[in-house]
């Protein structure tokens, strides 16, 4: 075991590698836990601002629900159930959405 202990003085660990993202078409370098939050959620949703990556804002569209209402000319239901449509008679009802 002459060169053993030569060998320990000079090990040197590797260095660890840091996580690399492609945003916007440029390499980045950032923390494990934002790397993970990109994986996670996926680069097409994260964007630079000011060199830091940010995510990307998402818009919330409302949606307009229909709503069973009475019409001059509308459906009769068996049974009363509305999905269920019977016949189309005079003062029936009809499924429309919410005027704003």
């Amino acid at each position: 075991m002459p060169g053993f202990f030569e060998a320990l003085e000079n090990f040197k660990p590797r260095e660890r590698v840091k996580p690399v993202v492609l945003i916007d078409g440029q390499k980045i370098e950032v923390s494990l836990d934002k790397f993970k939050e990109v994986i996670e959620h996926g680069q097409e949703n994260f964007k630079l601002k000011e060199g830091k990556v940010v995510r990307k804002t998402v818009k919330r569209i409302y949606k307009h629900q229909t709503m069973l209402c009475r019409a001059d000319k509308g459906y009769k239901f068996l049974d009363g159930h509305p999905y269920w449509p019977d016949s189309i008679v005079e003062g029936g009802f009809q499924w429309q959405t919410e005027q704003e």
